[in-house]
């Protein structure tokens, strides 16, 4: 049985579909992100989760146990904020045990449970200060320890690091992974990061639109994404569109409008429909002499970005333009904005989609 379960969940805002018929399991322990754009109903998503929005159709359970009607304070989940919603007027004790104290435990029991989640969160030192005498880390980090202070179920976050720089969100990443791995606790995490969803998660819901597009390790989602959206999303991607001009099972060959034919991989495609292939940036290879292979295109450098750990290089093939990323290393070969190159990538690392 898993330890969550949602039921064909539909949440309406006016005659808005925010969630539409949203089905998932997520497994005893298992580290969950929901990814999407902004809009996607991942929030409300977890909002339904915690209680906080009704559910107008479907269910939710809870280890079994249908909790769709049941009110928030009741159904034992942690949350931690996207803005950490700490009390500026306690310290950091008494927020890591506000939860606590709200179901009248003995206060000898209160301050163990505390010292106990603090420790985890390694902040025990600064229990006597006040989240204004704290960095934003450290906050985030007594958001975490109050919401797993109270021994819930189920851990939720709603873009807890969004608010901070890119080193400190690095480094909260791996805390909050440490912490639940420590734990055993099951955990979704909501965010439109990719770099987050996939350094955190066991498995990473896609979601666009309301709906779920795929749901998979990120592996899986990365290398074989199941549908042209997801596809889209991931990565740094470039996509051209044409139709399929020929087909040998999942293998296909894609025509273009300006007569380039691309090769990649596909499922339930047909001669002469519309299809678009996706390839990511990093897949593409650029060179000054001509590779053996499929997919090998002359092109001219049009412009190049600097990136540190990449260069970025748009490149013009006939009428369509591509963007290759580049390690910036030796081993690859650096090109100047003009120069004319050859760009190639393998019909395996391209993925063609039904239009």
């Amino acid at each position: 049985m898993p330890e969550l379960a949602l039921r064909h969940v539909t949440k309406l805002f006016g005659d808005t579909v925010a969630v539409d018929d949203l089905s998932l399991d997520i497994r005893n322990g298992e580290f969950v992100c929901l990814l999407g754009p902004s809009g996607c109903g991942k929030t409300t998503t977890l909002r339904m989760i915690a209680g906080f929005e009704t559910v107008d159709r479907g269910s939710i359970l809870l280890d079994g146990e249908d909790i769709t009607a049941m009110p928030p304070q009741a159904r034992d989940i942690g949350l931690v904020f996207q803005h950490y919603a700490l009390f500026p007027h306690m310290t950091v004790a008494q927020n890591v045990g506000y939860g606590l104290r709200m179901r009248r435990l003995p206060a000898a029991r209160v301050a163990k449970e505390v010292a106990a989640a603090l420790d985890l969160v390694r902040l025990g030192s600064l229990a006597a200060r006040y989240p204004s005498q704290l960095s934003g880390g450290q906050q985030q980090r007594v958001a975490l320890a109050r919401a797993l202070a109270i021994r819930p179920r189920l851990l939720l976050m709603d873009e807890p690091l969004s608010n901070l720089d890119a080193k400190l969100r690095d480094d909260m990443r791996a805390e909050i992974r440490r912490v639940q791995r420590q734990v055993g606790i099951t955990a979704i995490f909501v965010t439109h990061d990719q770099s987050e969803a996939f350094g955190l998660a066991d498995r990473i819901a896609i979601m666009t639109q309301g709906r779920l597009r795929q749901m998979a390790e990120p592996a899986a989602i990365y290398e074989a994404p199941a549908n042209a959206t997801v596809g889209a999303f991931i990565g740094q991607v470039n996509a051209l569109s044409g139709r399929i001009v020929a087909l040998d099972g999942e293998h296909a060959r894609l025509g273009l409008d300006t007569g380039l034919e691309i090769a990649g991989t596909g499922r339930e495609l047909r001669p002469g429909a519309a299809a678009t292939s996706i390839v990511k940036q990093e897949r593409i290879q650029l060179s000054r002499q001509q590779p053996q292979g499929e997919n090998v295109f002359p092109c001219r450098i049009e412009a190049q970005t600097y990136l540190g750990g990449t260069i970025s290089y748009v490149c013009r093939l006939r009428q369509e333009t591509v963007t290759v990323a580049v390690p910036n290393n030796r081993a690859f070969e650096r090109f100047d904005t003009g120069e004319a190159a050859f760009a190639s990538w393998s019909s395996a690392d391209c993925h063609i989609f039904a239009a």
